[in-house]
């Protein structure tokens, strides 16, 4: 037996293709019957679901898969890319549909294609909690005040020196909620940054005012109204006045009580 050998199984064939199937971690569909790993990476559902695939549903799947390409490589084409963390969302809205290639969504070359109607809901998280919300049914986005007035967590450092100004990281994360038949939830990172005290509130600010360009886009797939657009404008807005008086502050202009006091006003808590 050869090294290959060591890890395939010529003796458990994969029944879409024949060949070998993985000796470990293979994927694995009902009666636990093992398939290759080039079929498997083709599979995009949530994992969950594919151990309950009969052979006759998983080719029927990848059937879907291939035409996915075909309409990627003929249908699709995207007016819109905008960057989230290491991927983008793609908008084709002459067809009204979208596109955010993941592995966790299996081939990235081939990511599955969703219709508009299908997207029911977003949340926008750092790794202190919701910063935004929208769901199908909302009149706006419900944003939260965190989205201003993020907490300082110092980062954690061997042999630091206490006289040195410590950084402040925070990552990000994007959560889509779906009425599809293989994914009802997506995740992706959105990006982090990484700052010193001094200039993390702003840091966390423009990378948000960056995320909202996704977020607008969104609510807009979902048919957000009027009144919708108008409260991301709004929001957007507070962005800016907030940044604008915490330069008053840094310029020694204001006080630091003055510059609480102010924001509290705009955020209304």
């Amino acid at each position: 037996m050869g090294i290959l050998g060591i890890f395939s199984n010529k003796k458990k064939p994969c029944p879409i293709c024949g060949e070998a199937t993985p000796r470990l971690l293979a994927t694995k569909i009902v009666d636990s019957t093992p398939i290759c790993s080039d079929c498997g990476i083709k599979i995009s559902m949530v994992h969950t679901q594919v151990s309950n695939l009969s052979l006759e549903e998983l080719k029927e799947h990848l059937a879907m898969r291939e035409e996915n390409r075909n309409n990627l490589e003929h249908i699709f084409r995207p007016n819109r890319i905008i960057p989230i963390g290491f991927t983008n969302l793609n908008i084709d809205e002459a067809n009204k549909i979208f596109t955010i290639p993941l592995h966790m969504c299996g081939d990235v070359n081939n990511p599955p294609i969703f219709k508009f109607e299908e997207l029911t809901g977003y949340e926008l998280r750092d790794d202190d909690g919701l910063i935004e919300r929208f769901h199908k049914g909302d009149t706006a986005p419900q944003l939260t005040s965190a989205a201003y007035e993020p907490a300082s967590r110092m980062i954690d450092r061997v042999g630091k020196d206490d006289n040195k100004p410590q950084d402040i990281s925070r990552g990000f994360k994007l959560k889509l909620f779906l009425a599809n038949p293989c994914w009802n939830q997506m995740e992706s990172s959105a990006g982090s940054i990484t700052a010193r005290k001094y200039r993390f509130q702003q840091e966390y600010i423009e990378h948000l005012s960056k995320l909202s360009m996704v977020t607008a886009a969104l609510t807009a797939i979902m048919g957000v109204d009027a009144a919708g657009n108008a409260t991301q404008s709004n929001a957007d807005s507070i962005a800016e006045d907030i940044m604008k008086f915490k330069r008053l502050l840094d310029g020694g202009i204001i006080t630091e009580e003055e510059f609480n006091a102010k924001k509290k006003q705009l955020l209304g808590i």
